[in-house]
């Protein structure tokens, strides 16, 4: 065999490996316990959350690819011995939605309305075929009560944050909410102002939830947390609006905003990785917050401002 023909197959060894090993980490789940009928798993993509409820599970978010959503599917059996009844996407971002397909067609599927339009708008492509069948089929805009089994959900939009779309749900009977990407803990958040998203009003929607009541947090994307966690994810929030407001102020270039050192309350932060850099970093939220306050994104694709 001669050189070049070891080389190719020493690269098609090693993109076999590669895919093997992207493979079987996108389908690995934890699974951490938060009640007797609470669950966390957590995998590439947003946190879910599995409700046993004695009349079908219940789903929040359903991660990034099909073969996560079938492995939800049925750790969600597993775990409480219940077939799915409900899936809640808190928002329209495909860490949180692209699983939906692997559940059976008629499922219930809830989201805000806002939502349910930015899946159409800005992600129809996905959502084509039999994978149309599990969209949302059931919305609403500010508040909603659901009771299901034993035991009662309450679903809130609170306001402008992540997106201008995204729902918390209050996990009345476990005091414990599912913030969807309206807090990542620890990690720098997605701001998507393309889609309503918004750091200058984002702290006033996480007032709302703040006077909700509560003791455990499930992040969008992190480690379950408590309150503190999310009044310390707030004071990040409003130092980078605060920054981003002075940048406006005295008319500083990027660059200068990206160069501060003003930003403290991102200590411990990291940003979100997947075998390599997702993106989701302190250059990225100053940048962010620097085109918010000036103007400098593209306003085509918002919806429902």
């Amino acid at each position: 065999m001669n050189l070049l023909a070891r080389i190719l197959l020493g690269l098609l060894a090693l993109v076999a490996l590669l895919a093997a090993y992207v493979f079987f980490s996108v389908r690995s789940i934890d699974v951490e316990q938060l009640s007797e009928d609470l669950y966390v798993l957590r995998g590439f993509g947003g946190n879910t959350a599995v409700l046993r409820t004695g009349a079908g599970s219940v789903i929040v978010d359903t991660m990034t690819f099909g073969i996560q959503g079938e492995r939800i599917k049925s750790l969600a059996a597993e775990l409480t011995g219940e077939p799915p009844g409900l899936i809640i996407n808190t928002h329209y971002h495909l860490d949180h939605t692209h699983g939906n397909p692997a559940f059976d067609a008629g499922t219930r599927v809830f989201s805000t309305e806002r939502t349910l339009g930015y899946l159409n708008a800005l992600d129809a492509e996905f959502w084509q075929g039999e994978a149309a069948s599990l969209l949302p089929n059931e919305t609403f805009s500010d508040t909603q009560t659901l009771s299901i089994g034993s035991k009662t959900i309450e679903l809130v939009h609170p306001g402008p944050g992540h997106t201008n779309g995204d729902l918390v749900v209050i996990f009345t009977d476990e005091a414990t909410i599912h913030m969807g990407d309206l807090m990542f803990h620890r990690h720098y958040p997605n701001i998507d102002l393309e889609a309503g998203g918004t750091i200058q009003g984002w702290p006033a929607s996480l007032d709302r939830v703040l006077r909700l009541s509560f003791e455990t947090v499930i992040p969008g994307h992190g480690l379950t947390t408590d309150r503190d966690g999310l009044a310390a994810f707030k004071a990040f929030i409003e130092q980078l609006g605060g920054i981003a407001r002075q940048a406006a102020e005295e008319g500083w270039t990027l660059e200068t905003m990206v160069a501060t050192d003003q930003l403290k309350a991102d200590a411990g932060y990291e940003p979100i990785r997947f075998i390599i850099s997702l993106g989701l970093d302190r250059t990225f939220v100053l940048t962010r917050a620097w085109e918010e306050v000036t103007g400098n994104f593209s306003r085509e694709q918002i919806i429902h401002e």
